[in-house]
């Protein structure tokens, strides 16, 4: 299995392809809580060219998937960070369902941390999903991160959230 990331494209192809991802309740339960419109997908991944590096995650030469990867901004009270002082973190899915429940979502964590240690020289990566995403925080501790913290939060639509705190630091 060969994974690779290109760079999202400021394209129709690309926004279609997100949409088409963004409208699956296994994604938009957890992404936005809500399907967005086309011209939502768009403006919101327009508005991130720039600021964050956003890719579309290729397994064998195939899309399958998206992630986009930002400096932790420290807009939270999060215990037990202050021994880091690069941290990144990263948002990640997979948009076809035929790449689920085969363990290649752990392997992808992995090559998305290879990468971030690398490009960008992190001492830290933090992953931030609902606690009751129960899947997604199985797949991060496959892919070696730990539970340090947790905190109440609100979704993008206001709904409360209990948000699980994952560390990665090699």
């Amino acid at each position: 299995m060969n994974i690779s990331f290109r760079k999202l494209e400021d394209s129709k192809k690309d926004f279609d392809l997100l949409y088409k991802w963004c409208q699956e309740e296994y994604i938009y339960e957890w992404f936005e809580q809500r399907i967005l419109s086309y011209d939502e997908i768009v403006t919101k991944y327009k508005n991130k060219f720039g600021k964050q590096e956003l890719f579309v995650i290729k397994v064998d030469n195939k899309d399958i998937g998206f992630t986009q990867i930002y400096k932790y901004d420290y807009d939270t009270n999060i215990s037990n960070l202050d021994n880091y002082t690069n941290i990144y973190e990263f948002d990640i899915f997979i948009g076809e369902k035929d790449y689920l429940s085969k363990g290649i979502g752990s392997i992808i964590v992995k090559e998305i941390n290879d990468m971030i240690y690398s490009k960008y020289k992190a001492d830290a990566i933090i992953l931030r999903p609902f606690k009751r995403n129960i899947r997604a925080t199985k797949c991060y501790e496959k892919a070696g991160y730990r539970i340090i913290d947790e905190y109440s939060s609100v979704d993008t639509i206001g709904n409360p959230e209990i948000i699980l705190v994952l560390l990665n630091n090699k």
